[in-house]
């Protein structure tokens, strides 16, 4: 049986990343623990896996991507993304399966468990619904040797490998600052979620609250809940709860339909702040419905994702970074064209 970093990591009863930041030589590490693991790993006949061996050996690997079908225009250029990282590793045995699911947690929670049981794969990579919810499930893969990260969305108490995608607290508080920039003197704000309020949300919401409490100027903060199973109704009734509000930061994917609500409103028409760009989105940046939205680049997330876990099942190399955090970026009506694809 093969010796790796989780080997000498479980015998030391230390953290496997730093384990290998030391085999690595990457730093960071007191002397005293790197002369432990130095120690141990000699102790072990440990060898480095060079990137040359599973070549050798013909390692085959298959890793489930689990993503939600909702917003579709977002996950396309997930998808994109995990395509364009295969084109170059797909030739050395790795294997992407993608797993759509619906809006419900209860339908991502029976993918990952036929996932899990079905013993076809050898890792997951998951955007999920609920990181509440699937924590003991990742966390029981993780210490079964099943490996599963994260991206786009979080479940920080789980245990994951490694997280992709945006610091969502940080883009909640960029909203509150354009909101704020963007409207004159009175600034009633309006927050708009939807009904699954994951982990991504409640951080948003969280980061955006904070900037009002930061700025002791904001009226009031008003919270509105779309519901995907009655959509179009759902979407009258913020029409009709926003009438009163300077600014309303859509924290969920559904900018481009609240937008459409926004451009029937005869008056006093809110400055409108969300979040990612596709070609509804971009129109409406440009008619002046759509003040602002936060891009988080979701192509690199998805192809990060693949190659992270390209490099932790067939190299042995876990990731430097936990949190592999993606940059925000203000698209407004005179950058748009360059973040359209």
């Amino acid at each position: 049986m093969r010796v790796t970093a989780k080997t000498i990591a479980k015998q030391l009863n230390m953290s496997p990343a730093t384990v290998d930041r030391v085999l690595h030589n990457r730093g960071g590490v007191k002397p005293k623990t790197v002369n432990k693991v130095l120690a141990k790993a000699e102790e072990l006949n440990y060898t480095p896996n060079k990137s040359a061996s599973f070549l050798a050996k013909k390692k085959l690997v298959k890793v489930a991507f689990v993503l939600p079908e909702y917003p579709e225009y977002f996950w396309k250029e997930i998808e994109r993304g995990i395509d364009n990282a295969l084109e170059d590793i797909t030739d050395y045995g790795f294997h992407v399966d993608i797993k759509k699911t619906s809006h419900t947690i209860e339908h991502q929670l029976e993918t990952v468990h036929t996932i899990i049981n079905s013993g076809e794969y050898d890792g997951m990579v998951i955007c999920p619904k609920d990181g509440v919810s699937l924590t003991n499930i990742i966390e029981s893969a993780v210490n079964n040797d099943f490996p599963i990260f994260t991206f786009n969305n979080d479940s920080p108490e789980s245990g994951r490998i490694s997280y992709v995608g945006a610091n969502y607290y940080d883009a909640g508080k960029l909203a509150g600052d354009l909101a704020s920039k963007f409207t004159g003197e009175s600034k009633r704000f309006a927050i708009i979620i939807d009904e699954a309020d994951t982990y991504q949300m409640k951080q948003k919401r969280k980061g955006f609250e904070a900037f009002t409490l930061e700025n002791g100027d904001v009226d009031f903060v008003k919270l509105l809940r779309l519901d995907n199973q009655s959509m179009s109704a759902s979407l009258e009734k913020v029409r009709q709860n926003i009438a009163d509000v300077d600014s309303v930061y859509v924290a969920c994917g559904a900018l481009a339909e609240v937008a459409e609500q926004v451009k029937q409103m005869e008056s006093n028409k809110p400055v409108l702040i969300g979040h990612d760009l596709n070609d509804a989105v971009y129109h409406q940046l440009q008619e002046d419905i759509v003040t602002a939205t936060i891009c988080q680049d979701p192509h690199y997330q998805g192809s990060l994702a693949v190659r992270l876990a390209f490099n932790y099942l067939m190299l042995d190399k876990l990731p430097e970074k936990e949190d592999n955090v993606v940059k925000l970026e203000i698209v407004t009506k005179g950058n748009a064209k360059y973040y359209l694809n």
